[in-house]
């Protein structure tokens, strides 16, 4: 199976009142054709930045090193590959579609622009193109929808317009950055649903950007957990909900409500999420960690490969022999 996106130690900073700020350290991410890599983790970890590297959208000044490879070709300082993967290889799903369609153009001119830009496409051609792509991601009237604007349609209809708009190019690869949070939870599961389908039907590969580890579970082939601008974890995405192996990733497991259970308070990881500049000489996530050593906090561990995936924690060895992560009511009894 082929490698749609490489990523190889991957850092990001960028400056702030006169200083640097490092918000991407050291991120080595494969994802294969066909296959769905989720991204996890709490805000600021470094997940949105990560995506928006595979495509040179970063902030001015920004300082950047490592290697980021698309269908083999290195896009990191050559804007000529750049340009190639941006036209053709790659999409991109935002969070909030009406901060990224363009409020004075119609839909169907936002749809066409890519098309007869990228793949040469006449006019009559894209438009009618559009029309087929909207009917895909379950937007009825297609003809009427292309000549209205923006604010006429609702979050969940834009949304489906901007995943439309990403596979009209035919990428081999979608970074979608969070799609479904600016949506309510039965416009979440449609919009998931169609991305879903859309990536069988056609092979894509997907990195999927969530806050949320059972969308993720439901969505992704693979599970990659960050913290502090680091990979901590990652696993096959059956296996990472029963067996994680870094801490980080149980706390986040535990602490998800649960419609099977009732408990009087959620358990919570203690403390707040570091970002990679605030992070010391050690792990990252030690003082929050219940299980921290001594060695935690002498230096930072390593991403290294086990039986079931990837983890950097001094300790994984231990904790891979306890029980598996407990439900929220027994977490809360524990406590």
């Amino acid at each position: 199976m082929s490698t749609v996106l490489s990523i190889e130690d991957l850092r990001v900073g960028v400056r702030h009142r006169g200083g640097h700020r490092t918000i991407v350290d050291g991120v080595h991410l494969a994802i294969d054709a066909g296959t769905a890599v989720g991204l996890v983790g709490e805000s600021g970890s470094g997940k949105s930045m990560t995506a928006r590297s595979v495509l040179g959208l970063f902030p001015p000044g920004a300082d950047v090193s490592g290697r980021i490879e698309v269908g083999g070709a290195s896009v990191l300082g050559d804007r000529r590959a750049l340009r190639a993967a941006r036209e053709r290889r790659v999409a991109m799903i935002f969070q909030d579609p009406r901060a990224h369609i363009n409020a004075v153009h119609r839909v169907g001119d936002f749809m066409t622009e890519a098309m007869r830009r990228n793949l040469g496409m006449k006019r009559a051609a894209a438009e009618k193109r559009a029309v087929d792509l909207l009917g895909e991601v379950g937007i009825p009237d297609g003809e009427r929808r292309v000549r209205q604007y923006p604010h006429e349609l609702s979050g969940g209809l834009l949304q489906r317009v901007m995943i439309a708009t990403a596979i009209a190019i035919e990428p081999e690869l979608i970074l979608a950055d969070e799609p479904t949070t600016a949506l309510d939870v039965t416009t979440q599961s449609e919009v998931m649903a169609i991305l879903g389908d859309l990536r069988t039907q056609r092979g894509l590969a997907m990195l999927f950007i969530t806050h949320d580890l059972e969308l993720a579970a439901a969505t992704c082939d693979r599970t990659t957990v960050m913290y502090a601008g680091r990979i901590v974890e990652e696993q096959a995405s059956s296996s990472l909900a029963d067996h994680p192996q870094h801490p980080y990733t149980a706390g986040l497991l535990v602490a998800r409500p649960s419609i099977d259970t009732s408990v009087r308070r959620l358990p919570v990881i203690p403390g707040r999420p570091l970002a990679a500049f605030e992070a010391g000489a050690g792990c990252a996530f030690a003082s929050r960690c219940a299980h921290v050593a001594d060695a935690c906090r002498a230096s930072a561990p390593p991403l290294v490969t086990t039986t079931t995936g990837h983890v950097a924690c001094h300790r994984h060895d231990e904790l891979a022999t306890a029980t598996p992560v407990p439900s929220p009511q027994e977490a809360t009894a524990d406590a």
